[in-house]
């Protein structure tokens, strides 16, 4: 089926705008830049989009949906086991994040939007990570025991994303350190692997319960 002129210009200026913006930021990426790359008149963000912010914001959800194109979040069976499902999550999720094909600027742009956040950030999060994040969080909670203290599950949910963001926004301090993955397909199974083998392992631990003398230390 054949795109509506319309829908063709919007979805041309979405993936013209993304590498623009990732190069030189939101404030200083004129529109009429990117109407002319797009070869659309400037009137068409307005009527798409409804400002250049609403704009920028389209794009950002954009570039993040663009790191999972062509695979969709798993959805666990009924009963399944949640270690298994876990597992079977992470490898889609850190294997599309760190996918060798995905474009670079969609890495540049969302770093920048995260360092240097404009109010688009807000309905990026809403519209794309939230989901993710918050399916990633119902599956630590159902392994962790049931009186799990919402800090505790906090914190083991976000040295979960952690394991990987690193590879995203540190990567050029590990490539100078020489602690980067190998850059293939071999290499990001291994590292998929490692990240499966230590986050369940990490929350086995958790799980368990303390003894007398790790609670009254957790209590000083």
């Amino acid at each position: 089926m054949v795109p509506a002129p319309s829908d063709a210009t919007r979805t041309r200026l979405l993936e013209v705008a993304g590498p623009l913006f990732a190069a030189r930021g939101f404030r200083d990426t004129g529109i009429k830049e990117i109407c002319a790359a797009a070869r659309c008149n400037v009137a068409s963000v307005n009527y798409h989009f409804g400002s250049k912010l609403g704009f920028y914001g389209a794009v950002l959800a954009h570039a993040h949906q663009r790191a999972f194109v062509g695979s969709t979040m798993p959805v666990p069976a009924a009963g399944a086991d949640p270690q298994q499902t876990l597992a079977t999550w992470l490898r889609w999720w850190i294997g599309s994040m760190l996918h060798p094909d995905r474009p670079t600027w969609v890495q540049t742009l969302l770093a920048k939007e995260i360092v240097d956040p404009t109010p688009a950030l807000d309905a990026m999060v809403e519209r794309s990570i939230r989901p993710m994040h918050g399916r990633l969080t119902t599956m630590v909670k159902r392994i962790l025991p049931p009186r799990t203290k919402p800090a505790k599950l906090r914190d083991a949910v976000n040295s979960i994303i952690g394991q990987v963001l690193i590879y995203k926004h540190a990567s050029a301090v590990l490539e100078r350190l020489g602690a980067m993955p190998e850059e293939s397909a071999a290499g990001l199974d291994r590292l998929i692997d490692h990240v499966v083998t230590f986050t369940l392992g990490g929350l086995a631990a958790l799980a368990k319960p303390s003894s007398p003398t790790t609670r009254r230390r957790s209590a000083r």
